[in-house]
């Protein structure tokens, strides 16, 4: 059974992860375009090119929100406010 706070949680990162995901595909597309429109690339070439591109910018992304988490937890424990939802 799911607590309130990994739901919370999960909820918040499956929206993360859904907007990082469109701004992705968009990003992509473009590149992909550039690619076979004015470098005639191969079509594998293109498609590995994009995978190492998106690669790289999921671990900047989860790099980007580790870091984003931590400072909000940092704030919290500074403020000395606890959450309104937890049992503790």
């Amino acid at each position: 059974m799911m607590t309130p706070k990994d739901r919370r949680d999960l909820k918040k990162t499956s929206k993360r992860l859904m907007w990082f995901l469109i701004a992705v595909f968009i990003f992509d597309a473009f590149i992909c375009f550039l690619l076979i429109k004015y470098a005639d690339m191969h079509p594998a070439v293109n498609g590995l090119i994009i995978i190492c591109i998106t690669g790289l910018l999921y671990l900047l992304f989860l790099a980007i929100c580790a870091k984003i988490d931590k400072k909000k937890q940092e704030r919290i424990a500074k403020s000395g406010k606890k959450d309104p939802f937890s049992k503790n």
